[in-house]
């Protein structure tokens, strides 16, 4: 009997195909067992008010059902799935997610863009062998590119910039006509995207480039097929490409060795898309590569179960950056995560560790000012690039930093349709926390008990430990109205 609790599933619902990759996992390295891509083209459901269509996301489910049957079986922690591009844009993506859910039978995490790039970065890195040499990888997806210039496993440079085979196919070549003026229109955009990083990633440089995904690795088989190369790419091949395609005159035309008929409909927007990027970073040539956002997301969960989450080191290389004072927030974080641990929360889901998160963050808006900080702080996490995170993991520990102290402003918990139903509870004993913490002084005499039962929270301190601090007792007594917001009860003695 296979130990699926061994196995490892990794999901990406990209803009143009579906992938599932599932490992196994043999002395800490993933070995593939099975892999499935459906070409969704999800990006081809936006409209112009960036909202999926019905028909689309009816196609989405039933695909994420066949992969949720494959899978059914792993425990959750054994699973990743993350949407990009398409799924940042789309304005409804928080009830396609519901439903999407509902079928694949695990969460969906939406991951910003230099994420993505960063996980797209991790996969084609384990994929090859190391040098102490720059490499460029290029992954060019339905709706988005990647652009990473990286050192070993360690990304320097990333962008993500909104151009990709599915949105350039359906702007330039809407209706499917092919001709030199508009594949020239179509590069000329690309360019024009790149030009605000070019200059720096050509001096940055690199001395090899990686391209990898459906498209790039499309084309190196097309040249390898048609004119006997060993699957190196480069801007000759990409020209003559381009002619056969000019020849070919429509989309529907296109039938060539290498090119599959699921790809021929967006082949041409992703040929646009490297030529810009070859014309404008001046490269000279590119392999193809098999690692991807996928291995990329097997690649955190093996860390991961080796105890190594990068996202704590974004929390750390976000306290250095913000010059938060570290042993304020050790004492918070000890505070929060002692009354959590008494409340036996358990430690299934991400709750404690968002706790811990916020406790250490929660003063980085002191680094812009220190009126209204919570709301920098809030800002802050959830504008940032923070490596690790997904979109939907900033925007709850933005949240929490803005709700730290202050009013309890229930329309922002109201406003956030995907927060973790025990996310109350979390708010409330981090500002409870933070307000214990205030004298900025570790207190081993306070030794305060914590017992949540019936949506009532009851402290409960040593004798005489309120009276000799009456400003704990001054911010507790402000702190039942606050708690009474949310529906739950503060008592305390």
């Amino acid at each position: 009997m296979i130990n699926t609790k061994r196995q490892l599933a990794a999901i990406d619902l990209g803009s143009n195909s579906f992938h599932m990759v599932v490992a196994r996992l043999e002395n800490n390295q993933p070995h593939t067992i099975d892999a499935i891509k459906e070409m969704v083209r999800l990006a081809a459901g936006l409209n112009h008010r960036n909202v999926l269509s019905e028909e689309k996301i009816v196609e989405a489910l039933e695909c994420l059902s066949r992969f949720g049957q494959r899978i059914k079986d792993l425990p959750a922690q054994n699973v990743m799935a993350v949407g990009t591009n398409t799924l940042r844009m789309a304005r409804n993506s928080a009830s396609f997610l519901a439903r999407a859910e509902q079928a694949l039978g695990f969460p969906i995490n939406i991951v910003a863009g230099q994420e993505e790039a960063r996980l797209v970065y991790q996969g084609v890195a384990h994929s090859l062998a190391q040098t102490e040499s720059n490499r460029l990888v290029i992954d060019i997806g339905g709706g988005s590119t990647e652009f990473i210039i990286g050192k070993a496993y360690n990304p320097i440079m990333m962008e993500s910039l909104n151009m990709g085979c599915v949105n350039f196919t359906n702007r330039w070549f809407e209706t499917g006509e092919i001709s030199a003026a508009r594949i020239q229109r179509a590069i000329i955009h690309a360019r024009r995207k790149l030009e605000w990083i070019s200059d720096e990633y050509r001096q940055m440089g690199w001395q090899e480039c990686i391209g990898s995904s459906g498209t790039i690795k499309t084309i190196s088989s097309i040249l390898s097929e048609n004119y006997h190369t060993d699957g190196t790419i480069d801007y000759a091949g990409l020209k003559q490409l381009s002619e056969l395609f000019i020849t070919a005159g429509n989309i529907n035309h296109i039938i060539l060795p290498g090119l599959s008929e699921t790809r021929a409909p967006v082949i041409v927007g992703g040929l646009c898309v490297l030529m810009g990027a070859f014309e404008e970073l001046q490269i000279d040539r590119m392999q193809a590569s098999d690692g991807a956002l996928r291995e990329g997301l097997l690649n955190d969960m093996i860390e991961s179960s080796q105890g190594r989450d990068i996202r704590m080191d974004t929390v750390s290389s976000f306290q250095l950056r913000y010059r938060v004072d570290t042993a304020q927030s050790a004492r918070t974080c000890n505070t929060a995560l002692h009354m959590y641990d008494q409340l036996n929360l358990g430690e299934e889901n991400d709750l404690r560790l968002i706790l811990q998160w916020a406790s250490k963050l929660h003063e980085i808006g002191l680094s812009i000012s220190h009126s209204n900080y919570p709301e920098h702080s809030g800002y802050l996490v959830e504008q940032s690039d923070m490596p690790g995170f997904s979109r939907e993991l900033q925007n709850t520990l933005g949240l929490l930093l803005r709700l730290q102290r202050g009013k309890m402003k229930m329309n922002l918990i109201e406003e956030s349709p995907r927060l973790h139903k025990d996310i109350v509870p979390i708010i409330i004993m981090l500002r409870l926390a933070i307000s214990l913490e205030r004298s900025r002084d570790w207190d081993a005499s306070r030794q305060v008990r914590i017992k949540l039962k019936k949506n009532t929270f009851k402290l409960k301190f040593p004798p005489g430990y309120l009276e000799n601090h009456p400003l704990t007792q001054a911010d507790l007594t402000s702190e039942k109205n606050e708690v009474s917001k949310a529906g739950y009860k503060l008592k305390f003695k």
